[in-house]
């Protein structure tokens, strides 16, 4: 399957090719297998003007004129074939090569020589021509060119020519010896667009003074542009006369034009080149990359990818680095992140230093860019993108608001709210996420970053039973950060499930550490991405076999107890997806529960952080009777402090005012304790404490930041919320009473 056409024209989706070629990294500017410019033509054209010249003047110059990267090397190197074809002589002389007018001078007839077979000119024209060219150009440089004798030859050219020897009779010598030759010469000087500006009017000088000779044609090839600027920068021409224009009308007698590049033929060429990439990278594109690669195409690449050089610059880039991040990024947010390195690097450096922002990070925004609307984010964000100074800005917005949905909302006057746009770039590994992002801008997977290839071997192991280098790197990468890892390996079970006999053990080993674990103020806690992939699993597993899996589960240790619970409760809790493993197992893991929760009776309350956690999944799978039952029974033995059982109902979270955040104290429940304990149980044995309600008269979320280790201030929380409660009843009764 092709770049579909379309109007405009859109490239197509390239295939995998079987074979694989070297042709994207030649040294011409196009250079792909097949002549998608249609280059062939043109030469043919170009030439038959070239010869058509010859038959009107003995001598003149011919420029091929066209900007840079557009493919005049190559179509040279055409047209020189073309005219071979044809019975001339093709020499070339690269001005490059000399440092001041003598040496060029030499060399340029020495390519003369080259070009013409011996036996056509003999060595009298060479001696000639190294007299000659040695008088003028008398700084020496000449005698050391190979193939211009311009030393002991001249020794014989008395027995040639006789008469004046002034550089004049010595040209006209020369002159006459090239009008006996056989076939026309045609020199061809490439690049003249990056000589300095010096190199430039020697050269200029050499075709004009030295070069005019008969049967000797030049094909001279630059951009005007650039040429022009050089000439500007000479004392001869100077800036802003319009000499520079006048200059190069007196040396060049015919321009040759180089077409731009249609719009099919840009598509055409752009083909060629993913089509290389394809089949040297085994690469193979879905549907959606299609779809994706067409609009990139459309909105950007289509308006910078106007040369063949330009084409080549970036699937050359594409091809290098690709194998770096194979399998671990979005091919066609790749190829647009390498443009962008490639073609317009201050904006890439502009996405860089504002990731945070570009992705959505709370950290990135301050309460100011919380209040601004769409609009005023893209008026911002529009002139950041103006500043950096891109060629076609345009083409460039289009293109961030296609790699960033942040953008996109900015850029369109809306907000993208919800997950499920942001969950779309993360399924596919796109640029937009936080969690692929560095991988593109790092062009590689960073070490700090868990590959995908990792994932997917784990999950192998996983469904082989086994305990590979894969699952132990996954596991430790777990302990540290849960979330990540979790997204991926649920993204690998949603492609093919993972058992669950050998997954909820897994699960199971990394959830406590995964409940001390931070959690940012948006998404899932890394817990619950625990709690929702254990799930997932047990979904996918038949009821008979995932009840009992879960009640082994519980068995096992506290934390399969944990997550046992925590599962069947959410499940049950999810109405709308009957799941009969979690109800055939509930009354095993209410039994096991209460086996816990007298267990942890035997050791102070704070002793057990996560005690509330399993008081409060038992009061959801058995009956709230026994919950409370169970409460009283370890508070009245002595061993349980009522308050420090109260602190540890006040839930921990993660605050923030945009610039920094912290832990802090979620509402204190009125609900939870009546629930667990009984409000007015608990009312009368807490002493009244009116103090507490003189110095806490507000109830300010950021004035409830806290130390995750400090439970006295969760205790006196606690103590203020009954306090609260208690004044609220005695306000009702003294209403009542009235």
């Amino acid at each position: 399957m092709k770049f579909r056409r379309k109007d405009p024209v859109t490239p197509r989706v390239p295939r995998t090719l079987a074979r694989k070629t070297k042709s994207l990294y030649a040294d011409d500017a196009d250079g792909l297998d097949r002549d998608v410019l249609n280059r062939k033509r043109l030469a043919t054209q170009l030439g038959r003007a070239v010869r058509d010249l010859a038959e009107e003047t003995e001598s003149a110059v011919v420029g091929l004129v066209g900007p840079w990267g557009s493919g005049k090397s190559s179509l040279l190197g055409q047209i020189e074939k073309d005219l071979a074809e044809n019975d001339w002589y093709i020499g070339r002389h690269n001005p490059w090569a000399y440092s001041d007018f003598a040496g060029s001078a030499a060399g340029f007839f020495a390519s003369v020589r080259d070009a013409v077979p011996e036996d056509v000119l003999g060595k009298e024209w060479r001696a000639v021509v190294g007299e000659w060219v040695s008088k003028a150009a008398p700084l020496g440089a000449a005698g050391g060119v190979a193939g211009v004798d311009g030393s002991g030859a001249i020794g014989a050219v008395g027995a040639v020519i006789t008469g004046d020897r002034s550089p004049a009779r010595l040209r006209e010598a020369a002159a006459e010896g090239l009008t006996k030759i056989d076939h026309p010469v045609l020199m061809v000087l490439d690049d003249l667009d990056r000589l300095a500006p010096d190199e430039l009017l020697y050269t200029f000088k050499l075709v004009r003074l030295l070069g005019r000779l008969p049967n000797v044609y030049y094909l001279l090839a630059y951009d005007e542009t650039t040429l022009t600027d050089l000439l500007e920068a000479t004392d001869l021409v100077g800036k802003g006369t319009g000499r520079a224009q006048q200059y190069l009308e007196k040396i060049i007698q015919v321009r040759l034009e180089m077409p731009p590049m249609l719009p099919e033929q840009q598509a055409a060429l752009a083909n060629a080149a993913m089509d290389e990439v394809c089949a040297r990278r085994e690469i193979t594109l879905s549907a959606s990359t299609t779809r994706r690669m067409q609009q990139v195409w459309q909105d950007c690449l289509s308006t910078y990818l106007d040369q063949p050089r330009s084409v080549k610059r970036l699937f050359t880039q594409v091809d290098a680095t690709w194998p770096d991040v194979a399998g671990e990024v979005d091919f066609s947010d790749f190829v647009a992140i390498t443009f962008l390195r490639v073609f317009e690097g201050p904006t890439l450096e502009l996405v860089i230093n504002h990731r945070a922002e570009i992705l959505e990070q709370a950290s990135a925004f301050s309460f100011a860019m919380r209040q601004e609307s769409p609009q005023d984010r893209w008026q911002r964000w529009s002139q950041r993108i103006a500043d950096a100074g891109p060629r076609h800005p345009a083409a460039i917005e289009a293109l961030l608001a296609h790699l960033f949905i942040f953008i996109r909302g900015a850029r369109e006057g809306t907000t993208y709210a919800g997950s499920s746009h942001q969950e779309d770039v993360r399924k596919r590994m796109g640029v937009g996420t936080s969690e692929h992002f560095d991988r593109y801008v790092q062009v590689g997977v960073p070490e700090s970053d868990l590959p995908e290839a990792t994932v997917r071997a784990a999950a192998e192991e996983l469904r082989a039973g086994q305990s590979g280098e894969a699952l132990a790197d996954l596991v430790r990468r777990m302990n540290q950060d849960a979330a990540p890892v979790l997204r991926k390996l649920r993204r690998e079970h949603l492609s093919s499930p993972l058992p669950a006999s050998t997954t909820l053990p897994l699960l199971s080993s990394v959830y406590l550490p995964a409940m001390e674990q931070k959690s940012g103020l948006f998404g899932l806690s890394p817990d619950f991405s625990v709690i929702g992939l254990a799930i997932d699993v047990l979904d996918s597993t038949e009821s008979a076999t995932a009840a009992p899996l879960v009640e082994q589960m519980a068995v096992s240790d506290a934390a399969g107890l944990a997550l046992a619970a925590a599962c069947v409760r959410m499940a049950l809790k999810d109405s709308d997806t009957p799941r009969p493993w979690a109800a055939g197992a509930k009354a095993s893991i209410a039994a096991a529960l209460e086996d816990g929760i007298r267990a942890f009776a035997t050791q102070p309350a704070r002793s057990h952080p996560r005690l509330v956690s399993y008081v409060y999944d038992h009061l959801h799978l058995a009956k709230p009777a026994n919950t409370r039952e169970l409460l009283w029974e370890a508070i009245d033995s002595g061993v349980w402090d009522l308050r420090e059982v109260l602190g540890l109902m006040v839930p921990l979270g993660q605050a923030s005012n945009g610039e920094a955040s912290w832990t802090s104290m979620g509402d204190f429940s009125e609900g939870m304790v009546e629930d667990l304990l009984g409000v007015d149980a608990v009312l009368a044995r807490i002493p009244e404490r009116p103090d507490l309600l003189e110095r806490h008269n507000s109830d300010d979320y950021f004035d409830r930041r806290v130390d995750a280790d400090d439970l006295e201030a969760r205790i006196e929380y606690a103590l203020i919320g009954l306090e609260r409660v208690r004044a609220r009843r005695l306000r009702e009764t003294e209403t009542t009473d009235e």
